[in-house]
Formats: structure tokens, C-alpha cells, sequence
């Protein structure tokens, strides 16, 4: 098959997997997006249980060695053969000026057949279901995870968080509830969770700081497919720091970048050609 290198910056990680293999080692998916302004979903960047979390996080730039996967037929799918950290970290205005351009709805996705997704929620609601208290080790939490999401939502995660939303500006829409997937965002509730076992204390500071926080900031969804049933998730959660007066508006940004390009007769990529 053919391999390719990608440059791209991480959206998502999605929850580490253990190694299908003879059970060895961990696999985390990612969705980028690369200099193209393509999002792509990004699958195995394997690393080993123990020896360390993964050594990469959102914003930050990867060289990834990739070719198509034998068996998912997404049009955004990568098999990651090889990557390598670029240690070279997107700030939010940066993230913000590759997702603006594509953000859009869900009903505009479904027609267009994609698998994944930028919105712009009007959040509605959030629904927090509690299935366990219990404090899972890293090791049992993933693998609850993959059983949540291979048999299709049979298996309750410890706890299930569901937005309920509009996607902003899109006439058709008529609201969606979907399930929130966002690894950072379920650290914290295991982080809730850690420090108070009474259920009802528990979804109140769920809902404080995943809903009532969110509620007045910048938001964007990052949406994908469920591999096997096409569902819709949300895979990540991106919410940009607020600029301040003093600092430039994206699209000051890109119009003194045009100028400077033409100053010096060249093209340059302000983050993936650093």
C-alpha cells in the first residue's frame, strides 16, 4: 500500500485501547487536521501501558507516516504506520483559524456522508447518568470504554454524559442528544467522582463545570462516527481562550500574513511549516 507523510495538528485523542495483539501495548486514535485543512481520523499510535501516558496532547504538532486502513472505508480514515511529536505546540488562535472554515451541522454532514465534523453547539441541556461510583484504575476504565463502544452503548461507561444541542445557525436543525466521548473532559469527572460519592453531589458539579461553565464560553464539537453503527459522538470538545483587546482577530491574522507572503513572494503555513 501506498505510505504518505501528513503533517497534521491533534483535535482529539481519543481513550487508549489495549493492544489487540497478544493483548500487549495501547493504541490511542487521534483526529487531526493537516495542512490541507483536511480533518482526518488517525488509527493506531501505539505506545506501552506503564512506560508513560502518551507523549503527545492536544495542540500539538505530529509528522505522521500513514496509509489507507484495510478495513474501515471512512474517506477520513489513516492507518498511522510511524509518528513523531514535532514539539512544537498550536496556540488556540492557531487551532481556531483551521476549524472556523469548517465548521457546519450535522444535517449538512449527513448529507454530504462524512464521518467526521467541526459544530458550533447551542447547548440546550446535559444528561448525566451515574452506573458506578467505584474509582476504576486507568487499565479498567479503558477497556470499559472499548466495551461501550464496540457492543454499541450495551455496556454503561461509570458515567454517561449526553449533550443535548442545536447546531448554531442551521435552520434544520431540530435538536440532537448525543454522547460526549472527550478524554479530557471524562478525567475530570473521574476527578469528581474521586472526591465525592454521593450521587447527587456528583452530577451537580458535572453539570457546574461541564455544562454551566461551557454554557458562556466559544464551543466547538468535534464530531465522529461510531465505526460500526455511524452513529454520531462527541469525540472532543474545543474551547478556545478568550483574545484579548490588545490581540489580533484571526482574520487580522490571515490578512497580514497574505501581505507578508506577498512581500516576500512566497507561501508560508503559520503552524504546520514552522
Amino acid at each position: 500500500m501506498r505510505r504518505e507523510k501528513e503533517k497534521i495538528a491533534v483535535l482529539v485523542r481519543a481513550i487508549p485501547e489495549k493492544g489487540k495483539r497478544n493483548g500487549e501495548g495501547h493504541a490511542v486514535g487521534v483526529t487531526g487536521i493537516n495542512e490541507d485543512g483536511e480533518l482526518l481520523r488517525l488509527y493506531p499510535l501505539r505506545f506501552r501501558y506503564g512506560e508513560g501516558l502518551v507523549d503527545f496532547k492536544k495542540n500539538d504538532l505530529l509528522e505522521v507516516t500513514v496509509t489507507r486502513p484495510e478495513n474501515d472505508m471512512r474517506w477520513e480514515s489513516r492507518k498511522v504506520l510511524d509518528y513523531v511529536n514535532l514539539e512544537k505546540p498550536a496556540k488556540d488562535r492557531e487551532i481556531k483559524e483551521f476549524i472556523l472554515p469548517l465548521v457546519t451541522s450535522l444535517e449538512k454532514l449527513n448529507v454530504e456522508r462524512a464521518s467526521l465534523g467541526v459544530v458550533k453547539p447551542e447547548l440546550l441541556d446535559i444528561e448525566v447518568k451515574i452506573n458506578s461510583l467505584e474509582i476504576f484504575d486507568r487499565q479498567q476504565y479503558f477497556d470499559m470504554m472499548g466495551d461501550f463502544l464496540e457492543k454499541g452503548e450495551k455496556v454503561g461507561m461509570p458515567v454517561e454524559i449526553k449533550y443535548i444541542f442545536r447546531c448554531e445557525g442551521e435552520e434544520a436543525c431540530r435538536g440532537h442528544k448525543i454522547v460526549l466521548l472527550d478524554w479530557e473532559l471524562n478525567e475530570a469527572v473521574r476527578n469528581i467522582v474521586r472526591g465525592d460519592k454521593e450521587p447527587l453531589a456528583v452530577k451537580r458539579k458535572i453539570r457546574e463545570q461541564l455544562f454551566d461553565h461551557l454554557k458562556g464560553k466559544e464551543l466547538y464539537f468535534i464530531m465522529g462516527t461510531h465505526f460500526i453503527y455511524g452513529t454520531w459522538l462527541i469525540t472532543g470538545v474545543f474551547c478556545p481562550e478568550k483574545e484579548s483587546v490588545n490581540q489580533r482577530s484571526i482574520f487580522d491574522f490571515r490578512q497580514k500574513r497574505t501581505v507578508t507572503e506577498m512581500n516576500k513572494g512566497k507561501q508560508e503555513h503559520p503552524v504546520l511549516n514552522r
